[in-house]
């Protein structure tokens, strides 16, 4: 049994020590091709870049530095990928590219003080996080009939019956089961049993898939809502006109629209008056008597007025009417959807009772997040996830703490160490876990492989859309390219602090492969790149900006998890190398299992479950098999290997 107040003390502990690292380490990225905006206000300067990194949006101000000159400035916006800043004076443009460097602790401020509050353990709290961390089988009464659009499979149709009546349900969704969809159905149900619905994820583009997957849902169920009772809160990162009715500051502004026209006969009233005195004013400085009808006006005036409760109690009532009350909107919602940073650092969440909570994307979320997620439950409390996929990260470098911010909700509370265990634990545990076993979204060649080496075996292929442009060779729609005979060598780059590697014939293979791709009809924003490490990230950027490429997603495997492209390639970056006229093998810990745990076939499970069509290695095996030879990478890509 998990002992909650000695958890809720870890969660302080290590939040406290995120904090402190956060501060001594600032967040960085390098931002390309910035592009002048025209929205920003006299004396200041708009550029909107592609950014992939969502935390930016809560800086409060960042470090940029061009050509080395560095100023402060503001992010404005983030929306669908593109950051907009604020520069104090003007820069060239397009921005060819900006350092920018910022404190990322405001998410982690505000849940250290929610958890602060949580650690009293009132009104329930402490049975809502043992209901998460310690569930049980207990069944809740739920006799309403489920509905949902004859499509779910068994294990699909299991989960949405389980979420209706179990205080607690852990889903387990790999990759292209479903999980969206089933959600949708699951939030849909609940809001047709009348129950109030709070949705969140880590991502605003997940916040909102979810919601679009909701109200998808209700539409084909045939449920009625008022769109007024359904909020997006936060930013949304889709451009939806669907979303655009439900966006909670545009529901705002329509009530204050409405709440001045209802005010409007008031306010008349009171401009009429002070018009009508002011031409008495008038009349009196030029040493004239009001007219007849001047007196008659403001006598009919101020009768209107003492029968409404006088002028004060007029203008009173006129204020309170122009005033909206953002808290008391948001608490008139059937259904909220937004990120879990939402939740835990606005003011508006405070005190907000749900009858059911749904975390999507529940394995990378940090615990303390979960725990203040939680405690707004008040009957369900719906998580969603992969345990074999991305746990959260951490920063800290105190040990305890920073093994307690990486432990994903699924392993805790299984108490996990391994995929085995895992399975074993859903296995005797039917009543409130759910496996989604079968998948309809990657091609079946690689879908046998990812099942074989990350589900034991239990995921199945489920009939795919009959899309064409597979480019499955051979029946495989995976390639491992070895690069060993191309003697790549491994460089670090110089004057730079940490592990920045450079390994310039494997850039080569993947600029040739792009292009490639690009004769072969494929259009380039299908492509992803995913490298294991930044800078690389920063590196593989400039060279295919350089080569006249553009439109192809480079990133790390944690920007790339819940997202898809048609074609993926996965350079793993590792070759020997040279140090004093020999070569140097070694491995590094994002895939070394002895170094990283389980984190290791995680993240080796995201990078190749993101392509829908075609997935290409990059690997030198004559490296892996000297130093990965016996562990996860070089079992994997043994497997994959012509």
């Amino acid at each position: 049994m998990i002992d909650i107040p000695k958890l809720l003390h870890q969660a302080a502990k290590a939040l406290e020590s995120e904090i402190e690292t956060v501060r001594e380490k600032p967040s960085t990225e390098i931002l390309f091709n910035g592009i002048k905006t025209k929205t920003a206000p006299a004396g200041s300067f708009d550029y909107s870049f592609e950014c992939h990194q969502p935390s930016i949006r809560f800086a409060e101000e960042i470090k940029a530095t061009i050509a080395g000159k560095t100023v402060t400035v503001h992010p404005v916006s983030f929306e669908d990928n593109e950051v907009v800043l604020r520069f104090p004076e003007a820069a060239e443009s397009p921005i060819k590219n900006v350092h920018l460097e910022w404190e990322n602790d405001f998410v982690l401020k505000r849940t250290l003080s929610g958890i602060m509050k949580l650690q009293d353990l009132e009104d329930g709290v402490e049975q809502r996080l043992e209901r998460l961390f310690n569930p049980a089988d207990a069944a809740v009464p739920a006799d309403e009939e489920v509905l949902q659009d004859g499509m779910r499979n068994a294990a699909q149709l299991d989960a949405i019956e389980k979420a209706m009546n179990r205080r607690t349900l852990f889903i387990w969704g790999p990759p292209g089961t479903g999980k969206t969809d089933t959600l949708g159905y699951i939030v849909a149900n609940y809001l047709n049993h009348g129950k109030k619905v709070l949705f969140a994820s880590n991502t605003n583009r997940a916040v909102d898939v979810g919601l679009l997957s909701a109200l998808h849902a209700m539409d084909l169920i045939g449920m009625k809502i008022k769109p007024e009772k359904i909020t997006r809160f936060g930013d949304s990162a889709l451009k939806s006109e669907k979303l655009d009715a439900y966006l909670f500051e545009a529901q705002i502004e329509t009530v204050v629209q409405k709440q001045k026209a209802e005010a409007g006969e008031w306010i008349d009233l009171l401009s009429r008056r002070e018009k009508a005195l002011k031409a008495v004013e008038k009349r009196f400085k030029n040493g004239k008597q009001p007219t007849s009808n001047q007196e008659l006006e403001l006598k009919l005036i101020d009768q209107k007025i003492k029968d409404a409760g006088g002028l004060e109690e007029l203008e009173e009532r006129i204020e309170e009417i122009s005033l909206v009350n953002d808290r008391k909107e948001l608490w008139k919602k059937q259904l909220v959807a937004t990120t879990l940073a939402k939740v835990c650092t606005s003011d508006l969440f405070h005190d907000l009772e749900f009858d059911a909570v749904v975390v999507d994307e529940s394995s990378m979320a940090n615990l303390p997040y979960l725990m203040v997620l939680a405690s707004h439950a008040k009957w369900h409390m719906v998580v969603v996830g992969d345990p074999m996929q991305l746990p959260p990260i951490a920063l800290t470098a105190e040990p305890e703490e920073r093994e307690f911010l990486e432990r994903d909700i699924f392993t805790m509370v299984s108490g996990a160490e391994t995929g085995e265990d895992l399975f074993s634990w859903h296995d005797e545990n039917p009543g409130f876990t759910a496996f989604f076993d079968t998948q309809y979204r990657l091609e079946s060649s690689l879908a046998d492989v990812i099942s074989t080496v990350f589900y034991e075996g239990r995921l199945k292929t489920g009939k795919l859309s009959d899309e064409p442009g597979s480019l499955a060779i051979n029946g495989r729609a995976f390639h491992l390219v070895n690069t060993s005979k191309y003697g790549p060598f491994l460089e670090q780059k110089s004057g730079e602090k940490g592990f920045k590697p450079i390994n310039m014939v494997h850039q080569e293979v993947i600029e040739r492969l792009v292009k490639n791709m690009s004769g072969r009809g494929i259009r380039m924003d299908q492509v992803g790149v995913i490298v294991p490490f930044r800078s690389v990230v920063y590196d593989l950027r400039n060279r295919l900006y350089e080569a006249g490429i553009r439109n192809v997603e480079v990133g790390t495997i944690h920007t790339f998890q819940g997202r898809e492209k048609d074609y993926i390639i996965f350079d793993t970056v590792m070759s020997g190398e040279q140090q004093r006229g020999r070569t140097r093998h070694y491995s590094v810990r994002p895939l070394d299992e002895d170094k990283n745990g389980l984190s290791v076939p995680r993240l080796l499970n995201v990078a190749f479950s993101r392509s829908k069509k075609e997935l290409v290695v990059i690997a030198d095996m004559d490296h892996i098999e000297k130093v990965y030879g016996k562990k996860f990478l070089g079992r994997l890509l043994k497997r994959i290997s012509p």
